[in-house]
């Protein structure tokens, strides 16, 4: 039964998740090799790092607010159109933020890049879910997280190799082919996959809401990393008006719930409400970590910016070996305790940083990096697929949204607890070896920490016993 899509069926529906990735690719891709950009970009527009951050921080704050508009839109039109037109925006960003040749110009670029995607990421897993029916979720789940494990490794790598060979403009007109290319394919065998409640009102209140709550929190954790001040009005104003759009929300959700974006009713399925946890918590878990590997591999090894990111590469090859094999077992047997096991192993596997000098064994940390990699993706893929668990069709364009605030919050709200461990480890001292090899541990020492308090949220995953969930 196709339900509300025209969605394809068994065989094909490999091929539709296959289709929906490459779409992905640039949105991905991208925001991990204007990262490794900055330095480049403040020198060659004769500008500040303060303002050159704007580049990054403003496709995070882009991305943010569009994803409850995208939770809105695939109700009202058409997913294939929606793709296209989030594809045609991206492209026109990108095309924007290659030529500028000052920062207002590369910011504005940004925003409509960060826009674009804020749709095109929430999308590629909406279409996909409805595309199986809520059907083997753990093993489509693998396949629409290869954007997510791939680029984090190969974008440095490839916006270091760029950088070096080119300047900072290609990193951005790098994404023009692959984009034409990937919605070729979307014209040519995308499925129509129709709305299902065309003309649905979009609410502002909850966009109004939601955009509060995002900027706000983003804005606040951003000054705090920079600040490492809880104290500071810059701080405190933003992460205010945050916790106020969020209260509003909740009271908003309830007293009108068939009008709120996203209903307050999906928190009463257990499982939703555990991978929300562990989404959020994952930003220090996964994206502080992914922050601070590449520090140490420059700071404390030595290595250049292309040679730091093919360090990485054994952990992205883990969680590629686990991804497929991960999936089925969560369709069998449920997702806790194949989360469980792969929290131990990844906080096992990442002890060594907690330890490693410039001296350490290079083949042991690889070693490491590439068991952390398959814990990682043993733990990911199962958050990810049970966060649908038990949701009807009505409910995933809600739940996609959701988890996408989840994720975004807790990548932003990662990066800046471990930078400001390291700020705090440094305070006072000289930037020496010894000194940032310390903070180095320190922060590890935190993720770890953090990653084993995910096993509290993790107990409440579901669990499956001769095909029965409970």
């Amino acid at each position: 039964m196709q339900s509300q899509t025209t969605a394809p069926k068994n065989k094909s529906i490999i091929a539709t998740c296959a289709i929906l990735v490459v779409g992905a690719i640039a949105p991905m891709l991208d925001s991990t090799m204007a990262n490794i950009a900055v330095n480049a970009i403040t020198k060659s527009l004769n500008t500040s790092v303060n303002n050159v951050q704007w580049v990054v921080t403003v496709y995070v704050l882009a991305m943010g607010i569009t994803v409850p508009i995208a939770g809105w839109a695939i109700d009202w039109i058409s997913g294939k159109q929606l793709y296209l037109w989030a594809s045609a925006g991206f492209f026109l960003g990108s095309v924007v933020s290659g030529i500028s040749t000052n920062i207002t110009g590369l910011i504005i670029g940004r925003i409509i890049q960060g826009a674009a995607a804020g749709i095109i990421v929430p999308l590629l897993t909406t279409l996909i879910v409805r595309a199986a029916n809520g059907k083997d979720l753990g093993k489509l789940m693998s396949i629409v997280g290869l954007p997510a494990v791939l680029m984090p490794i190969l974008g440095p790598t490839i916006g270091g190799f760029i950088i070096d060979q080119l300047n900072w403009h290609w990193i951005f007109y790098i994404n023009i082919p692959i984009v034409l290319i990937s919605m070729t394919a979307l014209i040519i065998w995308l499925p129509k996959f129709n709305p299902t409640q065309p003309g649905k009102r979009l609410d502002f209140p909850s966009i109004i809401l939601f955009t509060g709550l995002f900027t706000g929190f983003i804005l606040g954790i951003t000054k705090f990393s920079n600040t490492a001040k809880w104290n500071q009005s810059s701080v405190l104003w933003p992460l205010g008006i945050g916790l106020a759009c969020l209260i509003g929300y909740v009271i908003y959700a309830f007293v009108l719930p068939k009008r709120a974006l996203v209903n307050l009713n999906l928190f009463k399925t257990r499982s939703f409400s555990a991978a929300s946890i562990l989404l959020l918590m994952s930003g220090i878990t996964l994206n502080g970590a992914m922050f601070l590997l590449p520090l140490y591999f420059q700071n404390i090894r030595g290595l250049g910016v292309v040679w730091a990111g093919i360090y990485l590469i054994p952990q992205g090859l883990g969680m590629l070996l686990t991804r497929t094999q991960v999936g089925k077992l969560t369709d069998r047997i449920g997702a806790r305790w194949v989360v469980v096991v792969g929290i131990l192993i990844a906080t096992l596997s990442t002890l060594p940083f907690a330890f490693a000098g410039s001296t350490t064994n290079k083949w042991f940390l690889l070693t490491s990096l590439f068991i952390r990699g398959a814990a990682v993706g043993a733990f990911t893929i199962p958050i990810m697929a049970d966060s649908y668990t038990g949701l009807s069709p009505a409910q995933i364009p809600e739940a996609t949204t959701a988890t996408r605030m989840f994720q975004n919050i807790g990548s932003a709200f990662g990066t800046a607890i471990l930078a400001t461990v390291m700020a705090h480890s440094l305070t006072g001292k000289l930037p020496t070896i010894a000194h940032l090899t310390t903070s180095y541990n320190t922060a590890f020492m935190w993720s770890i920490a953090i990653t084993l308090l995910a096993l509290i949220p993790a107990w409440f995953l579901s669990v499956k016993h001769s095909g029965i969930k409970k």
